[in-house]
């Protein structure tokens, strides 16, 4: 049991870390869209993200970017602004 609250932990902190990283390189763009509202859409992301749990399989499935671009977002480099 004490294990699998490990796993559990470092799991987490493995997607935070590449969300974190994932999110960093682009800016996030919908048209009429405000600050304020990108910024619950993406808490819902990241919640969402969090409870499908750590698996490999999830992982392939469901990311970040991919719930974004559900929502209508599109991801702009950063190196191109």
């Amino acid at each position: 049991m004490k294990k699998l609250k490990i796993d559990l932990i470092i799991g987490l902190m493995a997607i935070l870390t590449a969300v974190s990283c994932a999110s960093a390189s682009v800016k996030w763009y919908k048209p009429g869209t405000s600050q304020a509202t990108f910024t619950r859409d993406k808490a819902a992301c990241e919640e969402a993200l969090l409870s499908t749990g750590t698996t490999q399989r999830t992982k392939e499935v469901y990311s970040l970017e991919g719930c974004l671009e559900a929502k209508g977002y599109t991801a702009i480099p950063l190196s191109s602004q």
